[in-house]
């Protein structure tokens, strides 16, 4: 029985760091020694209380991460004590109609490190079927990029399915946080996209996607135009494809006016409410996506951190050791300065 240091979230900003024994793994287990825990948007709710989804206090947060095979159960097959890991945030069943096809969606889901469980701690176990395993020599740190990564890769996916065309497209990404840039990172480094340009309000992370490719700023700068006409409607200005993920309801109903005829916006997004012409989505006759989570991706992104190491490093901002969880959630709020905080075990 290994003794485990954690943290525990109870909401309300109030957390503590815990020990608690960790048992061996039996059947399909597998034991992991943490290496790091990238704190996003849901941690930072979940540590003040506001997470708005489902959700269990007390808890032990953390579903993007990375760590190391420490030791597996008799029935695991996968992966073999040494080898370096992330996992799924999605728990799904495998088996409901959901599930066959898109496990994100599944009918009986939890989510690690939200409404259960999660990695925040020096030792976790977790069934084989939600485990990853990266190249040897794959950097830990990068490997913990993997579930966010994920979600901007399924997104991409998802439109480039509907948009065969994609790649000679002009795209747009609306928001330079970590899954606006994961989506760009998905459009220019794994579909080979040829021009994308990515826009947020903080001009430091414009800059940053345009020396990772970025193509430059056209009509997301540019006034409105005449939208109220045919003629503005059909004039050609705007972009194919849009991925709105500020969260931002005047962000999206600008993704709706920048939109191309037969464009599509896909929203990442929690916008909780918002108001706009639906008559806009008819006359150019658009289709509005969404998407969520990022199963079935994993595999794809720990190739693109693996390939494009410099690349993947530039959302990695900040590391703290878990003991100093509060300075790490504290920096992470700052997000004119702070992309990805990672805490590290």
């Amino acid at each position: 029985m290994i003794e485990a240091k954690g943290i525990v979230l109870h909401g309300g900003r109030e957390a503590a760091i815990t020990t608690e024994p960790v048992a061996e793994p039996t059947g399909r287990q597998i034991l992991i020694k943490t290496h790091a825990v990238g704190l996003c948007g849901s941690d930072m709710s979940l540590y003040s209380g506001k997470y708005e989804g489902p959700k269990h206090y007390p808890i032990y947060f953390g579903h993007e991460w990375s760590g190391i095979v420490e030791a597996v159960g008799p029935a695991v097959t996968k992966v073999k004590p040494g080898d370096k890991v992330t996992g799924d945030c999605s728990i799904f069943c495998g088996e409901c109609e959901f599930c066959a096809r898109d496990k994100n969606l599944c009918k009986s889901i939890e989510k690690f490190g939200i409404t259960m469980n999660g990695a925040s701690r020096q030792f976790f176990l977790q069934d084989e079927r939600y485990v990853y395993r990266a190249h040897p020599a794959a950097d830990l740190d990068l490997i913990a990029l993997s579930e966010p990564l994920a979600v901007g890769a399924h997104a991409v996916r998802r439109v480039a399915e509907m948009r065969p065309g994609l790649k000679q497209e002009k795209i747009l990404v609306l928001g330079g946080g970590t899954i606006g840039l994961a989506c760009f990172f998905a459009l220019k480094y794994i579909e080979d996209c040829q021009h994308v340009e990515l826009f947020d309000l903080v001009a430091a992370r414009v800059e940053k996607a345009m020396s990772l490719g970025a193509s430059d700023l056209t009509d997301v700068t540019a006034d409105e135009g005449d939208a109220g006409s045919y003629g503005g409607l059909y004039s050609g200005r705007g972009y194919d494809a849009i991925f709105e993920t500020s969260g931002s309801a005047a962000a999206f109903r600008r993704a709706v006016d920048l939109l191309r005829p037969l464009g599509t916006v896909m929203a990442l997004g929690f916008i909780p409410s918002i108001e706009f012409s639906l008559k806009t989505i008819t006359f150019k006759a658009a289709r509005i996506m969404g998407s969520m989570g990022g199963t079935g991706q994993f595999e794809t992104v720990l190739n693109f951190t693996f390939n494009y190491p410099e690349v993947a490093r530039q959302l990695i901002t900040h590391k703290l050791p878990f003991e100093a969880y509060a300075q790490a959630f504290a920096v992470a709020e700052d997000r004119q300065h702070a992309m990805k905080v990672l805490v590290t075990f």
